[in-house]
């Protein structure tokens, strides 16, 4: 799963949710949910919602948090840099 923040270019409001992180063994219904979450608001239904990776949530912060452990590690263990 991936943490996005959604803002309606319509009402202009704003709104974080979780989707997946890729497609991969994902449904069609599922896939489609998703590209409408991603691309219709959900206050006033308007197209055009532009959404990108949230880095302000809790859920945001702590995924960035997550990925930046996993490239220290990958990093410490080809380096050898703690």
């Amino acid at each position: 799963m991936e943490a996005y923040k959604s803002t309606c270019n319509s009402c202009g409001k704003s709104y974080f949710w979780n989707g997946y992180k890729t497609g991969i063994g994902k449904t069609v219904a599922q896939l489609e949910q998703m590209e409408k979450e991603r691309t219709v608001c959900k206050h006033c239904q308007a197209p055009g919602l532009v959404t990108e990776l949230d880095h302000e949530s809790e859920d945001g912060k702590l995924q960035d948090e997550s990925a930046a452990f996993a490239a220290n590690t990958v990093l410490s263990i080809l380096f050898g840099k703690p």
